[in-house]
């Protein structure tokens, strides 16, 4: 399957509720402890789960979990249960063991941020950002070297403004602005001064 298939199929995965998701082996564990099951590289040197609430899934029936849900526990007033609410979700597309999509909350349960690991190295390529639930800009490394070269840019669900370091040296120096979705004009910078020195029209 290849890459964007992988996706597609993460995207469905992560619209059903984390009830769906915990009931397919899921597992609760507090904090860092380590499973009975074997360890799974999660990146859990760069998100500690320390004081955290982690539910596990297993979607694929391996024994090996592939999606965690991430909670923080918030008090709550006059004595009632501590509110769960949902920080971070981490996948493994390829169910190979190591996770490949970090997906982060606010309190709101809303995502504000989302990281993948598009060639499956364990290194993050591309991370999508949102306001509101709404995706506002994207960074993609394409060139693979963990520096973002193009970056995209969107509102109210539509792309405006595309920009791209095409020399890899980081600095912008190509840009796409676009009109109601369509691209009108192209921007580049011909002598490495970070303006635009010529444009085209489309």
């Amino acid at each position: 399957m290849t890459v964007d298939g992988r996706l597609m199929v993460l995207v469905a995965l992560l619209a059903l509720p984390t009830a769906s998701l915990v009931g397919c082996s899921g597992a609760e564990v507090k904090g860092d402890k380590k499973p009975k099951k074997p360890q799974v590289l999660r990146g859990a040197d760069r998100y500690p789960n320390e004081g955290l609430i982690v539910v596990k899934a297993d979607l694929n029936a391996d024994s090996i979990p592939d999606v965690y849900s991430v909670y923080e526990e918030k008090p709550a007033e006059g004595g009632a249960q501590p509110e769960r609410v949902l920080a971070r979700k981490e996948i493994d597309v390829n169910f190979d063991g190591a996770v490949d999509i970090w997906r982060h909350y606010n309190d709101g349960d809303k995502l504000t941020k989302e990281e993948l690991d598009y060639n499956f190295d364990g290194r993050v390529d591309a991370v999508n950002f949102f306001d509101k639930g709404a995706l506002v800009r994207k960074e993609l490394d394409v060139e693979f070297d963990q520096a973002p070269d193009v970056f995209k840019f969107y509102k109210d669900g539509e792309l405006i403004r595309v920009e791209r370091d095409t020399d890899n040296n980081g600095r912008i120096d190509y840009w796409e602005y676009y009109e109601r979705g369509v691209l009108d004009r192209i921007g580049r910078d011909n002598n490495g001064d970070g303006r635009v020195d010529t444009w085209q029209e489309r």
